[in-house]
């Protein structure tokens, strides 16, 4: 999980939604990230058959996906969970035995599978109670779902 990171709090929103969903389809670092999760919304960049480059050497192994968040003081709204939890849902359809784990890149930053250090800070930075806390919405989310169907 990625936070889009404009560093322009006057977009949040769905602004910023739109201008990382364009940024993903002509960004000319050839970085790839498979969705834009937005509020109530999703842009898709490339099928989930694909694997994105968007942190390092951890790429191949997670599905990428930027949250609309300018800036980290940005919080992650029901929206954007649910609109996540719809795209983890057609995600598994996929990928049946992926792990419900969704690791920030904050997280992986660092680690040696990662492969250096860049001091991400996205979604939130590394050991934020907020990151705990956006696993957790996501997971009743999901748990919701999973016992409707």
């Amino acid at each position: 999980m990625h936070g889009s990171r404009s560093g322009h709090n006057e977009l949040v929103g769905h602004a910023e939604f739109i201008g990382t969903s364009n940024y993903a389809a002509d960004n000319p670092l050839g970085l790839g990230w498979n969705a834009t999760i937005g509020d109530d919304e999703i842009s898709i960049h490339m099928p989930v058959s694909r694997w994105g480059w968007n942190a390092r050497g951890c790429s191949s192994h997670y599905i990428g996906v930027e949250f609309s968040q300018p800036t980290e003081s940005i919080e992650i709204t029901d929206g954007q969970v649910r609109a996540f939890v719809w795209y983890v849902k057609e995600v598994i359809k996929f990928w049946p035995n992926l792990p419900m784990y969704f690791p920030t890149h904050a997280e992986l930053d660092g680690t040696t599978e990662y492969g250096g250090s860049d001091g991400k800070t996205d979604v939130f930075h590394k050991g934020s109670p907020a990151t705990i806390e956006l696993r957790s919405r996501i997971m009743r989310e999901l748990y919701k779902w999973m016992t409707t169907r």
